[in-house]
């Protein structure tokens, strides 16, 4: 069974973001996934009306079922964390590094569909929350 990081492929994505008072942002933007052996690489980027917000992870396979990675989130800094592999799903916890932001995402993949959910916070404060909808190029 596929997920997210199974295979070198292009993804394009719209994207909702909300704030703890409910206001809704939308974005779309691209993730290129690119598996060399035990290295996978994820450079994506989000357009939010003029923002745009940029990731690339260095995401390293540990077994089967779990990868580590780190990104630099030029807004937020150094982001580390990990993805833990149940069949088409990612259950992913991550925390940037120095601060108290910490967040999770999980990625369900249906054949060359993936749907994202996930929330940052800062320790327990929720900061925001996001859904995508990731289409395989």
């Amino acid at each position: 069974m596929k997920h997210f990081l199974s295979e070198s492929a292009v993804w394009e994505s719209a994207s909702e973001f909300v704030t703890p008072d409910g206001v809704v942002s939308h974005g779309y933007g691209e993730s290129a996934i690119t598996v060399n052996g035990n290295g996978i690489v994820n450079e994506s980027w989000v357009l939010i009306g003029d923002f745009k917000r940029v990731n690339n992870y260095k995401i390293i396979r540990i077994s089967e079922f779990v990868f580590t990675f780190e990104s630099l989130n030029p807004e937020l800094g150094i982001q580390t964390g990990s993805y833990h592999v149940d069949r088409n799903m990612l259950f992913s916890k991550f925390f940037i590094r120095g601060t108290s932001l910490n967040g999770f995402e999980i990625i369900r993949r249906e054949d060359s569909v993936c749907y994202a959910h996930g929330a940052l916070y800062e320790d327990d404060l929720l900061m925001n929350t996001w859904s995508a909808r990731m289409v395989r190029k």
